[in-house]
């Protein structure tokens, strides 16, 4: 490649989607939403974890124009709240009482 040519344009929808990897989140709930709704109350609240715990890392590992819509308030705090989220939802999962 000529070091005068200019790099490939990127596609118009890299360009102008804000949100990021943020599709990633409501990805994982609606898996979380079939499982529940197969009757698998248990594995539902432990899917809905991962994604709040997939959706941390996320925040925590990419530069700020990549992660779009999870990016609310400073790294560390949104991590936090993702990760306390998850592990509230490990808890209750893991304490439900199925009858």
């Amino acid at each position: 490649m000529p070091e005068d040519a200019a790099p490939p344009a990127l596609p118009l929808w890299r360009r102008t989607q804000p949100l990021g990897l943020w599709w990633v989140f409501p990805i994982g709930l609606a898996v979380s939403l079939y499982i529940l709704l197969d009757g698998r109350l248990r594995e539902a609240g432990y899917a809905m974890a991962a994604t709040l715990a997939v959706a941390a890392l996320a925040r925590l590992v990419l530069p700020r124009g990549a992660v779009g819509g999870l990016l609310v308030r400073s790294r560390a705090w949104d991590v936090l709240t993702l990760l306390a989220l998850g592990a509230g939802m490990v808890v209750l999962s893991a304490t439900l009482v199925i009858r």
